[in-house]
This record gives C-alpha cells, structure tokens and sequence, in this order.
C-alpha cells in the first residue's frame, strides 16, 4: 500500500480540479470557491492563490501558462505563477466541465454543460465546434497522435470525433444516463495510450480498452477485489501504468501491459476521488483530491506487484537504521523469532526468510554469502532556499477583480459602480443610493476605465493604460454650478494610475512612480509627494488621506505593509508605521468609517481601527471569519458605522467577492473586542465598555480640530458603558473584590453614578470603600474646579484682549477728531486721557451666576476657610462652574471653524459650533465704560446674528469691528457722543449717591439685615 501525505484542506466542498506543472514541481488545483492555488508539494503551507472566478471546475498547465474553466462560462489563461491574466480562449453559454491540451500545448479542447466541445488553437484563437452530444459533456480525451477527438457525456455516450472535420466516426452508448454532471457517480474522464493505439473508458466495475483501427473492445482493466464505480483516469508519464479514482475512495494503480491491480489505496473517509494526476518526474508519486476538497499525494507507489506484508512494511521502514548483519538479526528478532528459528521451525520451506530478501540492502546479506539486489533509491526532492513572498498587487477597496466580466468597481455608502466587459458590450453603470444626489448613468467605456470612486460631489475614473495609449484620470463632477462638468489629465509617458480615491473636495491618485497627486475637483493640481513604496491602496474622508503601501519584504508568506494618515492641508496623524496584520494574510480592505475613523480588514478576516485616544494604535474591533459557516467562506465589507455600532457587509459563500447578479444582499455583523475568557460576565462586561469608549473617540477627534456635536449623541453613545461600568461595580463588590471596585469607580465620570456606587457599597456594608468613594468624589470635585477656573480665565482674557485692540482703534480716532473742536480739554481728560491710564491697572473681572444655574456635580459640601487678606476676596464673586447651554460644548481652540457638510459619510451627527452668550456676559461683567463700539454693536448685534447666524462670538465681533470702520464718519461721530454722554451722566451718579456701606463677605451676604 502506498503511503499518504495527511490530508489537508484545499478547496471548499464540490468538483474540484488539480494538475502538474510540466517539471513536477508545484501542484495547481481548482475548486468550486473560484480561486486556483499553487503548492509547492503537499506540505506546503503557504500556497499561493488567485481569485479566477467565483466557481473554477477545471485546470490544465502548460508552457507556464495554466487555463481554468470558470463560472463564467469561458475558459481563460493566466500566466505562471504570478497569475495574471492572458486572455479569454472559448467562451460557452454554460459552465465548461472539462478540459485538456495536446503535449506541444498548441491546442486545447474543452468541452460544456450547454453540450458542445471546441477545438482552439492556442497561438490564433481559431475555434472549431463539435456537436452531437445530447447532455452535459463530461470529459473530452485528445489523442497523442491529434487524429481524433474522444468524448464522454450525461447521455451516457462515448463519441469519437475527427479533428480535422469535426465528423463524428463512433459512438458507443455504454454509460449510465443522468441528468446532470452533479448526478452523476463517475466523471468518465477518458484516457488515450502514450502512443495513441488505444482508448481507456471507466466504466461502472471496469476499464474498458477500445482499439483505435476498429473501435471495438480489445480487453479491460479488473480487479476481483474491487466491486465500486471508476470515475477518474490517468497514464504515468512513461506510459507503463494507469490510475484509476473511483467514487468509493479507492486509487487502484493497473500495469498496462499485464493488466494487473499492482497497489491500491482507500481514502481514509470514503470519499469520492474528482481528479488525480501523475508526477511527470516521479511515476510513484500521485496528487488527488477527493469531493470535500481535500489535497493528498501517494507516494511509494508499489509498481513491482504483490501485496506487501506488514513484517516486509515493517524491515523496510527499519532499512538505513541498521547497517551490518547484526543489525540485520536484530531486524528479524523484532518480526518475533530470529533466523534459525525460521529455518529449524520449517527446514522444507524458507518463504518467510526469501520473501524478506528482496527488501534487505547488500549489508543484510543471508548466511550462505548470496548478495541480495538492491533496493531503489528513494527519490531525493529538491527543496530551494528562501523565496520572497510575493507582494500583493494594488486595488481599490470596494472593488472586485479586475478579470471578472461583470464586477463592481466601486461600492461604498454613496453608490455603486459596475463594469461589464463582455463581447456584447463594454460599459459602467453608476447608481447612487440616494437619488436625490444624482440620477443614475450608463457610460460607454471605450477608454479601458478599470479604477473609480464615487462621492456626493463628483465621480472619478482612472484607466492603466498600455504602449500606445497612456494612463489618464477622468473626473465627471455633477455637482459643480457651471456647464462643464468633465475633464480628463493623461499621466505623463510610462507612469500608469494605480489606485485613486476622492476626498471632501479633491482628488488623490496613486501612480507608479511612487507620487501621489492631489487635484480639486475641478481640475487644478493642487500638490504631489512621493511614498517610500509601491502603493497598495488609497482611501479618502473629509481632508484625511489614509495611504498603504508596501514598505519592504516580508517575512515568508507575510506582507510587510506601511499606512500613513494625512490630512491634505499636509499634516500628518500617523506617520509611515508599519500596518499589522493577521499571521500568512493580506490586506483586504482599508477606508474610513462614516465618522472618520480609519478601518481596514486583512484576509483572515480581522477588522481593525484606529485608537486615537491610545497613541494611535490599532485595535481589533471584530471577526468577520467568526460568522461564516465554511472556511471558504467571507465577507466583503461595504461600510462601517460607529453611531449606530455596524458593519455592513456582503455574505459570499465560497469565495471572497460577491456576484454581480443577482444583486446581493447587504447583511450587519456587530463589534466585538477579543477579550480574554468572553464567556465570563465579567469580560462581557469590560468588552461592552471598551467598545463603547472606542466608538466614541470619533467625537472627541472632530470637536479638538474645530466642530461641535450635539451632546444628546454623546449622552446616548455613553449611556452603554457607563451601564456597564455599575454593572461590573456591583459584580466586583459581591465578589468581595473592593479594590477591583475602586478602580472601576476611578473610571466613572458621572456623578450620579458615583452616588449610586456610594450608596451600593454601603447596603454592603463596606464602609472602607464607600468612604475611598467619597475621597474619589471630592478629588474629583477638586480637579474639576481648578479646570474650569483656568478655562474662565483663559476666555476672559481673550475676548478682554480683543476688545481693547477694538476700543484702542476707536480711542485714536477719537483723540485725532477731538483736537479739533473747541471744548477739548474737558473732552480729553475725561475721554482718552482716564482710558490710557485705567490701562495700566489690571481690572477685576467677577461674573455671576443665578441660583438657577447648573451647579458643580462634583463639589462638595464642607465649610471653607476664611479669606486670609482683602485682595484674595476678589475670586470670591467669580462662579466655580461656567455655565453652558446644554447643547453646546466648549471647544479647546481659539481659531475659527467651519461647518461640517451633510454627507453620508458625516450623517450629520457633527454639526458646526453654535454662537453663545458666554462672552457676552462676561464683557457685561468688566466694570468698565462703554464705547462708542460697545453701544454700536449691541444696537445692531441682532442684524449681525441674522447675516451671520453660525458665526461664533469671536468671529462676530471681528465681522463687527470691519463694518464699524466702515460706516461714515458723520454716523460715527455720533455714536462717539453718545458713549461720552453716558459716561458723564454715570460719573454724576456715582458722585451723587451716598458712600457705599461697608463689604460683606459674599458668603455671609444671604444673612445681611435688610430694612426692607
């Protein structure tokens, strides 16, 4: 019996297809998941593989070139091995069942579901047809000698055809009929001797042997042994042997000439044999593959005859172990008895002894001097040094293979781009998901277009040219106001467009050059830079630009791959860092959540995205391969969303990109974090927190680079974790784990909950750790405090240093005007002279709050020291706590922002700052006079919001300040007056009043006694 490599998964479960190439070397096998994989032996764990289809049912090698019959209904050449596409040979209005080639490798012959076979010469394409069959072809056998043509199909024939005629000269009605190649027990597949003289046909129990002079039965291959149905044939390479695959799991291996069963294998699970070949350089070696889609090889291959016992099994594994005769003894005393035993326990018959001798090398030699023959050599397979993985090519996420007659150049949350590349027509269909953007269109694609993406703004095309026309970028900007919505830049001579990818309001294409280039949408080269690598693949949102790239070699069978995050202004967030992916995989998809958050998926399945909040690290937020019912299976995703936690994908089973038609259906898997023991509550917990806080960093992200959010979406995404966080509190205090407690209240950040912490532990009664609570609390408190007084004083300041920039310009117009009027002196000394010199003294600025206001969650209710001087007093009236609208959050920077546009990808949850009355209020506060500005801007601040509604207070006052100058000086002159008569009738006031009683301390104010 021959021995077995172990089995080892290669295709999903159905037909499936393997061949040789013409050395001998690697192993091509094909199956129903469309891909076709290329091993170097059976071990080998690192295949390689390309994507031919979403069904491959055939393979054939030769000349490195090797020829798959797809779903597709064609039958295509790829080159060897780097798989690349080399045209289309037959087309078929069915799947192609079979194939096969002539020795030169100039013609090839296959044969179809729709019940016709086609002879192609290879080198011209010429093309002749056979029809007869009245079925499904099943195999199609090319004689040695390219007279005839033999063919076996559903019909339950067996037809000879003449190659130069395409007459059919027999035809013999010897199988049973089905009706359908997947009903079918036995795939017939035909078999010519290496010279021609006769056919081999299996069938039923029996290899049948027909003459090629007569096409009559000369004989047949049996075996007594053997009662189940031959299905697959195949001659060695030197001519002298036949296998034969049966779908009971038997390979039984014939002598051509004696016509003798001379070894036999059984599948370890029974399973049906759909293809085995020979090794063309080792005639003991045979590949197969059974219907589960498993790999295996013989080797050892028995081609002497008999049937090995188990003690010759057993002596030959032991041969090279021992090497003299006492050795030789031992051998035979591990059979159970030594040699004198054998000979004196039967001195007439010495078969157990002889049949040893011809395993046993020249060392084991018998007592009587006789020198055994020698044993073959075994075969010595070469195994080569290092080989560089092969680096992945480029492509556009979204998209499928660029070889596929109909596939999707683009899907994404705005619309879809398809591509038919057919004999009928070449074209592009764009539909959008929302039709209120755009209607959908039909393109003619006489330019080769095989890269695109699509936004709200404009659809962008790229083709990769060839010698005689170049590269070239179209882009049809519909959203543009004028008439001409397209333009088209070639590339420069020998650079071709590798991947390109449209942002907010431009474009980034990728070339071979290494350079990446931004234009605007409407055709302006805006900048260009240059990568330290081969790009892979370019994604875009907003103004960030995410790039990968191959950043150098990999270890075996790994990518080495760089990212860079950008934004187009020329900033980088992450910079040239090495991308991490799954052990043996590949990127698969990279882009951008519709929050901005970048995201990518490798081929193993594994979703990662960016932590901003942790250093910008990457962090595996789900497993698509954990949802799938078959390895073969994927899933190909379409978006991603934060807010609501999803991930659109499409389900594909037994490949990794979706059909075309029908249309798919979009399915949701959800997030999960790979913590340790899942199963836990506690874990489930954690996971349920973390997730939460990743998901919500998007957020923080938009609000520091100068947009607002509303803060009910910020109140909903929190409410999950810090539901979790009380959950895993009271889960960690029954646990008797008050440590573990605390540091989950050091992660809370609401108040409430804090109390509610507080008031769990103690029901609990631990009292020790209610009372760390209360220190969190009151440190927590004191944190706060201390932050908000410094974020008061840092506006007041601004919007204080602001104003007297704008009252220092009105002052010396002022001054210059005043000169010139007869009552100057009094003017001035009470004008511009008392304002210079209140400059000098720094104001106290107070600002108070009603009782009404919101109060500090965090502060706590104890008695304060008493003031130990008068000028500390002045913070006494300044609030602890600056109010805000509920709907509105501070932001960190000062500069002015703009509005996020409403997009798909944006979805509105980040909208642009709202103005507030927080300068305003605190501009009342300063006990100072009022200006000219002042009464101006506070008389028309209501026209002011209605022009400018999303400006902030900064911005206000600066659009302000521009139109005050601007107004004449007659109007000005007035409002100069009026700010003068105010200031003189208050100063009256104030002389006139009594002297102010003496200062209470603003604590003990409420207890004062009132006459009133």
């Amino acid at each position: 019996m021959p021995c077995c490599s172990p089995l080892r998964y290669a295709h999903s479960e159905g037909l499936t297809s393997l061949c040789y190439d013409d050395k001998g070397k690697y192993i091509l096998t094909c199956g129903t998941d469309g891909d076709v994989r290329i091993w170097e032996g059976a071990e080998d764990d690192d295949a390689i593989s390309h994507r031919t289809g979403d069904k491959a049912f055939c393979v054939a090698y030769k000349n490195d070139r090797f020829y798959v019959a797809t779903d597709t209904n064609t039958v295509q050449a790829f080159t060897f091995p780097d798989g690349s596409t080399d045209g289309i040979l037959a087309r078929f209005t069915a799947p192609v069942n079979h194939i096969c080639l002539n020795q030169e490798g100039t013609t090839l012959v296959a044969g179809s579901s729709d019940f016709t076979i086609k002879i192609v010469e290879v080198a011209t394409g010429a093309t002749k047809k056979c029809e007869g069959h009245e079925a499904p072809v099943l195999s199609v056998a090319l004689d040695p000698k390219q007279e005839f043509l033999a063919s076996s199909s559903c019909d339950g024939s067996v037809q000879i055809w003449k190659l130069e005629n395409k007459e059919k000269v027999k035809k013999f009605q010897i199988l049973p009929k089905v009706g359908d190649v997947s009903l079918t027990k036995s795939l017939c597949r035909l078999c010519w001797e290496k010279n021609g003289q006769f056919l081999y046909v299996p069938v039923e129990n029996e290899i049948q042997i027909y003459d090629r002079n007569s096409w009559t039965t000369c004989g047949s291959f049996q075996n007594s042994q053997f009662s189940g149905v031959y299905s697959v044939l195949d001659i060695s390479p030197d001519g002298k042997y036949l296998a034969a695959g049966c779908y009971d799991g038997h390979i039984l291996v014939f002598d051509i000439k004696t016509k003798m069963c001379l070894d036999r294998f059984k599948h370890e699970s029974g399973l049906s044999i759909m293809s085995l070949s020979w090794n063309p350089q080792n005639t003991t070696e045979i590949a197969f593959c059974d219907r589960e889609g498993q790999l295996g090889l013989l080797s050892e291959i028995n081609l002497k005859g008999g049937n090995q016992s188990s003690d010759e099994h057993r002596v030959k594994e032991t041969i090279g172990i021992f090497e003299d005769d006492d050795d030789a003894d031992l051998v035979q005393a591990s059979n159970g008895q030594s040699k004198e035993e054998d000979i004196h326990e039967d001195s007439n018959d010495s078969t157990s002894v002889s049949a040893l001798k011809p395993l046993v090398d020249d060392d084991l030699a018998s007592e009587d001097g006789e020198v055994q023959p020698l044993a073959p050599l075994p075969t010595i397979v070469e195994r080569p040094g290092f080989t560089p993985t092969r680096p992945q090519t480029s492509f556009q996420p979204g998209s499928t293979p660029v070889h596929l007659s109909s596939r999707f150049m683009m899907w994404n949350a705005v619309g879809i781009i398809k591509q038919f590349n057919t004999e009928e027509e070449e074209s592009i269909d764009i539909e959008f998901h929302n039709t209120a953007i755009h209607h959908a269109m039909h393109l003619t694609n006489s330019a080769g277009y095989t890269m695109a993406d699509v936004s709200t703004e404009a659809v962008v095309l790229a083709s990769p040219g060839d010698e005689s026309t170049p590269s070239k970028l179209t882009c049809m900007h519909f959203g543009s106001w004028d008439n001409s919505k397209e333009w088209t830049i070639p590339m420069n001579d020998g650079v071709e467009i590798e991947a390109v990818t449209i942002g907010e309001d431009w474009i980034a294409v990728a070339s071979s050059d290494r350079i990446i280039r931004i234009f605007s949408l409407g055709g302006l080269q805006r900048d260009l830079f240059s990568i330290p690598g081969p790009v892979v693949c370019l994604s875009a949102h907003t103004n960030q630009l995410l790039i990968a790239y191959h950043r150098g070699m990999g270890l075996p069978g790994e990518q080495c791959l760089g990212v860079h995050l950008m934004t187009v202004e020329g900033s980088a967030e992450i910079n040239h860092q090495h991308l991490p992916l799954s052990p043996k995989s590949f990127l698969a998809w990279m882009g951008f959540s519709a929050e901005g958050t970048p995201v990518y998926m490798d081929s193993e399945g594994i979703v990662r995205m960016c932590n901003r909040k942790f250093g910008m690290s990457w962090v595996q937020v789900a497993n698509t391969k954990s949802h799938t019912k078959g390895k073969s299976d994927n899933y190909w995703i379409v978006s991603i969303h934060e807010n609501p936690q999803q991930l659109r994908c499409i389900p594909c089973k037994g490949s990794r990109f979706p059909p075309v038609l029908p249309r798919p259906a979009v399915g949701i898997l959800p997030f999960q974090i790979p913590l340790c023991q899942m199963s836990t509550e506690k874990s489930q917990y954690e996971e349920t927190f973390l997730r939460t806080q990743i998901m919500s960093n998007h957020l923080q992200f938009w609000n520091t680079i100068g947009y607002q959010y509303d803060t009910s979406i910020a109140n909903d995404m929190a409410k999950p974790s810090q539901e979790a966080l009380m959950k895993l509190f009271a889960l960690s205090a029954r646990s008797d784990r008050e440590f573990r407690a605390f540091e989950v209240c050091e992660m809370m950040s609401e108040p409430h909950t804090l109390q509610l912490a507080i008031k769990y532990a103690c029901r609990l009664k631990y009292m020790q750790l209610a009372e760390r609570i209360s220190e969190l609390v009151q440190r927590k408190s004191n944190e706060e405090e201390e932050e908000e007084e410094q974020v008061v004083i840092q506006k007041v300041q601004r919007v204080q240093n602001y104003s007297n920039h704008v009252q220092e310009d009105e002052e010396m117009e002022e001054e210059d005007k005043e000169f010139d009027e007869e009552n100057a002196d009094t003017d001035n000394t009470a004008g511009p002279l008392l304002n210079l010199k209140s400059k000098g003294k720094p104001e106290v600025i107070s600002q108070s709050y009603s009782s009404s206001g919101r109060s500090n969650p965090f502060k706590v209710l104890t008695p304060q020291k008493p003031e130990p001087t008068k000028g500390t007093q002045v913070f006494d009236s300044m609030s602890k706590k600056k109010q805000t609208s509920p709907g509105q959050i501070p932001l960190k920077n000062t500069r002015p922002v703009k509005a996020v546009k409403r997009t798909p990808q944006s979805q509105g949850k980040i909208t642009s700052v709202k103005p507030t009355n927080d300068e305003n209020r605190i501009e009342e506060s300063q006990k100072k006079p009022k200006s000219a500005f002042d009464m101006w801007f506070e008389d028309t601040k209501s026209q002011l919001l209605e022009e400018f509604p999303e400006a902030d207070e900064e911005s206000l006052i600066q659009n302000a300040a521009e139109r005050f100058r601007s107004i004449p000086k007659v109007e000005r002159q007035i409002w100069i007056q009026k700010s003068k008569d105010g200031d003189s009738k208050k100063r009256k006031r104030e002389e006139e009043e009594s002297p102010a009683p003496r200062k209470l301390n603003p604590k003990l104010a409420g207890f004062a006694f009132s006459k009133d």
